[in-house]
């Protein structure tokens, strides 16, 4: 090739390309800048602020670490107290939760206060962007006081050793360094909206719900790589690896309930209206009974006053049978067999002991998952304070034949007024296949 040839060839490369570079410079510098710009990168790993010890900063320390599930969500089962290596399992594979122990080696011991700060904040540690397990969406929203008590807490707790196993996740999952695209894509760090104009109460409420309690990362419903999705985050989903459906959460649905009545829910996890079962139950036993009356009153005003989340355009399911059209004298016999002692002949149960069926969201539910798990391998409202003793519901997967449990099923679906889809047997198989956890 000639050099004159050789010089055009260059020039038109030149021409293309750096063109080219600039779009993708450009584009690579507004995603960084929607991360919060390189700042929000950077781990600060020289801080030379020291965590308080003082008796009252303990104390609200444990307090709000309590309320943000810290302990339940950092504990393997049957392991030492925030030693970290719950097993979190997704569609990609499973993560282990890491060690929040002041031991400097395997837990936090060596951070500083910044550094704790800024995996809150921005869901980056000396390891790397976190996985969009941690929920740093709502961390983002904590006032840095109640950050800092926290950690004074967690550097106050007994230290551990312990060797949290690797995470086992398949193809680009697996790569830590992954997630930084993944953060570009679909993460973007925003504050709570101004409402100075709603009362105290209301934003105290906010602030626990969509800061610190998370409760989004359950009741949200995810979109691509487990992102989740801002305007979805109260429209009620699967849990990711455990089979169970956290309900809607808006004014909507919870239109039976009170604002006292939700408040006890919080606390106790019972009501008129419902009990908690699965891993509502594991969070109330661990977690939000120990809210104090005002708090749970303050989230249980925000949760009532949250606008229904827009509807998506779906493709139509094809019609299916009522339960009520199921309902005969054969299901009413099985029905005041097994369930009529508990939970009375007008499915109404009995206040602060067994739930009601009639009007029970969680019995009518599009998706039936919850109904048929409780009914299958039974389950137990959380021991709390307040109710020290719950009643448990017992399992009848060996009890009765599978066309019995479709017809019990179907007719606490269709009956005093309760209009649901009819359970088939597929989804009942289905069903047993899923996690006990």
């Amino acid at each position: 090739m000639s050099a004159p040839r050789r010089v055009r060839r260059a020039w038109w490369v030149l021409a293309i390309a750096f063109p080219l570079l600039t779009l993708i410079a450009a584009v690579g510098g507004v995603l960084i800048a929607g991360q919060g710009g390189f700042q929000a990168l950077s781990v600060p790993h020289h801080g030379e602020l020291k965590p308080a010890t003082d008796a009252a900063t303990l104390a609200r320390g444990e307090y709000l670490a309590r309320l943000g599930n810290c302990t339940t969500c950092h504990t393997r089962r049957g392991g030492a107290p925030l030693a970290g290596g719950r097993a979190f399992v997704t569609e990609w594979g499973t993560l282990y939760s890491t060690n929040l122990t002041p031991d400097a080696d395997t837990g936090i011991g060596a951070w500083s206060l910044d550094e704790f700060r800024h995996v809150m904040a921005h869901g980056v540690s000396r390891n790397g962007p976190l996985y969009p397990a941690f929920p740093m969406q709502h961390f983002q929203h904590l006032d840095s006081a109640d950050v800092d008590a926290i950690f004074a807490w967690l550097m106050s707790r007994p230290t551990i050793a312990s060797d949290v196993p690797a995470n086992r996740l398949e193809g680009i999952a697996g790569w830590r360094s992954a997630m930084l695209g993944w953060r570009m894509l679909f993460h973007r760090p925003q504050s709570l909206p101004d409402a100075d104009a709603m009362g105290a109460s209301w934003q105290r409420g906010r602030y626990l719900v969509e800061g610190l309690g998370h409760c989004a990362m359950c009741h949200g419903e995810r979109g691509p790589w487990g992102s989740q999705e801002p305007l979805l985050r109260h429209a009620g989903s699967r849990i990711p690896g455990q089979g169970w459906l956290a309900p809607t959460l808006d004014r909507d649905t919870l239109s039976r309930w009170t604002v006292s009545d939700l408040a006890r829910y919080l606390r106790t996890g019972t009501a008129p209206q419902a009990s908690a079962y699965g891993p509502m139950a594991e969070v109330i036993q661990s977690s939000l009974q120990h809210l104090t009356e005002a708090d749970a009153l303050a989230m249980a005003e925000y949760l009532l006053d949250l606008r229904p989340a827009p509807r998506l355009a779906r493709r139509a399911a094809p019609p299916a049978e009522r339960a009520r059209n199921l309902v005969g004298s054969h299901s009413l016999a099985l029905y005041e067999t097994h369930c009529a002692d508990c939970h009375g002949g007008d499915g109404r149960g009995r206040e602060g002991v067994f739930p009601p069926l009639a009007g029970n969201p969680q019995v009518t539910a599009a998706d039936p998952v919850n109904l048929i798990r409780v009914t299958l391998f039974g389950a137990a409202a959380p021991t709390t304070a307040a109710n020290p003793a719950p009643h448990s519901m017992p399992p009848f997967a060996d009890r009765l034949p599978e066309a019995d449990l479709i017809a019990l099923l179907n007719h606490v679906r269709g009956s005093w007024g309760n209009d649901a889809t009819a359970i088939t047997p597929p989804q009942l198989q289905a069903i047993r296949t899923l996690p006990l956890e």
